[in-house]
């Protein structure tokens, strides 16, 4: 599963656009898909799919960070 942060949402088109934390590529998704109200800079967790031409998100999720324990 791959990790990224939204950019831009069209609500009103049905689209929107990530960018992948690994290799900071655009990925396309659709909003139809979910029904979740996604906000810019929110961090996800989504798959993957190639089509022609390009990648499209899918499965999207809210992804919550990580907790590091600190010990001193």
């Amino acid at each position: 599963m791959a990790t990224g942060i939204i950019i831009e949402l069209s609500v009103k088109k049905g689209y929107g656009f990530l960018k992948e934390d690994q290799t900071g590529r655009i990925i396309r998704f659709d909003i139809i898909e979910k029904e979740d109200d996604f906000q810019i800079s929110q961090p996800i967790e989504f798959n993957i799919i190639d089509l022609e031409p390009g990648k499209l998100a899918i499965n999207l999720r809210p992804s919550h960070p990580k907790k590091v324990l600190i010990v001193s």
